[in-house]
């Protein structure tokens, strides 16, 4: 009765042996999953040999139990192993990092010293340099990048770039996305600025709810309280597109302006986008260089092909693309011409609803508060979803309390309580309702 016992242990042990080596190969990234399967079965094939039905002498028996006790949890163990070194093996290694000047308590780089920078390195080579009084805090790290949230201050970035990298810096409503750039930010809870040096950055926030891209020498400033956001290139001053005869200024340049339309880009995708005027079509659609950040060869293309024609029997996309790059510009009497072209031959579209809105900026940039109030109120009987719709409520009863006329801003502020509770002209509604 002996043989077949001692037999099974010798096929036990053979499979033991197999196993082994397949956690050894598996370490060392020679087995394929199929091969991992193939073994657990054999494994569990020489376990069930072990005949359970004999009867030997006392001794043997409680030999051969514990063997199999012995053999169950060395088995289990190894496949643990197997699992652990796996995992080990295929799993992301997040990134790590120092921080030098600062202690990181929890995440918030609290600096040393107030009047002395501090500096995160991290593992891939990026690193950021904290600037004297900033408020930051590192709120996650992986494998492709960190979140980073600014809460106030000024802090230089350079990212390494990397296949697969996303990193992440919020600011206020702000959110910027990083995929290998460097700039600088500053947020102090109403202005966010981001100076590019390298490279390019996707800014989310306020207008820019589908991103707005800030290439490398330019210059993003947007506003929280007015919800206003414009782009200006630092390396070009004063801008060479002349506007009434005479270069624009610095100061003309740094008036803010609502980000590109998304509608815009979307409208470039589907149709192309072209303006195929005289039988010559641009090489790259007009939206996708406004989405790019290039609006000087929008509006340069627009004026050698003539800008009357273009106006006359340009596409929708390359009218509203015009139109967001000559805001970027300053060049706004390019820029209400091709939003009035908008409106007027395209009158049912989405764009031509959110050129309504975006005259009705221009009217109040010319300090035209009942003109501009007229514009907003406008574009949401036209499209009270819209993008825009939000930002034209409040901007209606920031003017109408402005002016005192709580009568008409009344009616505003309720709906604007309603639809956008927790929206950022929250606190003017509730001045005007008397709500808590």
């Amino acid at each position: 009765m002996s043989q077949p016992n001692d037999e099974s242990r010798r096929a036990g042990k053979r499979e033991w042996q197999s196993l082994a080596k397949v956690v050894r190969d598996s370490v060392q990234g020679k087995v394929h999953e199929a091969v991992h399967a193939q073994e657990r079965a054999k494994f569990l094939a020489a376990f069930r040999a072990i005949d359970p039905g004999e009867k030997p002498q006392a001794h043997r028996a409680h030999s051969l139990l514990r063997w199999r006790m012995h053999f169950a949890v060395g088995a289990a163990a190894l496949v643990v192993g197997l699992v652990f070194f796996v995992s080990r093996k295929t799993a992301p290694i997040a990134l790590t990092y120092q921080v030098a000047g600062a202690v990181a308590d929890r995440g918030y780089l609290q600096l040393l010293d107030v009047t002395s920078t501090a500096a995160v390195s991290f593992s891939d080579g990026s690193r950021i340099r904290i600037e004297p009084s900033t408020s930051a805090r590192i709120a996650g790290v992986n494998a492709e990048g960190a979140h980073l949230v600014l809460e106030r201050g000024l802090i230089e970035v350079d990212v390494v770039h990397r296949a697969g990298a996303a990193w992440t810096i919020e600011a206020g409503p702000y959110e910027v996305a990083v995929t290998g750039t460097a700039f600088s930010m500053s947020w102090d809870s109403d202005e966010l600025t981001v100076a590019m040096i390298r490279g390019s950055v996707m800014v989310k926030g306020p207008l820019a709810t589908s991103g707005v891209s800030v290439l490398a020498g330019q210059k993003l400033s947007a506003r929280q309280h007015d919800h206003s956001l414009s782009i200006v290139d630092q390396t070009r001053a004063p801008n060479p597109l002349e506007h009434d005869g005479q270069p624009a200024t610095a100061g003309s340049a740094q008036t803010q302006e609502p980000a590109p339309r998304p509608s815009a880009t979307a409208g470039a995708t589907a149709s192309g986008g072209t303006a195929d005027m005289g039988g010559s079509g641009t090489s790259q659609s007009w939206a996708v260089r406004v989405a790019s950040g290039d609006y000087r060869s929008v509006l340069r293309e627009a004026e050698e092909k003539g800008l009357e024609a273009t106006l006359s029997n340009g596409p929708l996309a390359d009218l509203a693309a015009l139109a967001d790059a000559a805001r970027y510009l300053r060049r706004n009497d390019v820029a209400r011409q091709a939003l009035v072209a908008e409106r007027s031959r395209f009158p049912h579209s989405s764009e031509a609803h959110a050129a309504e809105f975006l005259l009705a900026r221009l009217v109040e940039e010319q300090g035209d508060v009942l003109g501009a109030a007229s514009g907003y109120d406008l574009y949401l009987r036209e499209s009270p979803h819209g993008s825009f719709a939000q930002e034209a409520m409040g901007r209606e009863l920031a003017l109408l309390r402005g002016r005192g006329d709580r009568t008409a801003a009344l009616p505003i502020a309720e709906r604007y309580l309603r639809e956008f509770p927790l929206g950022p002209y929250t606190h003017i509604a509730r001045d005007v309702t008397g709500a808590p």
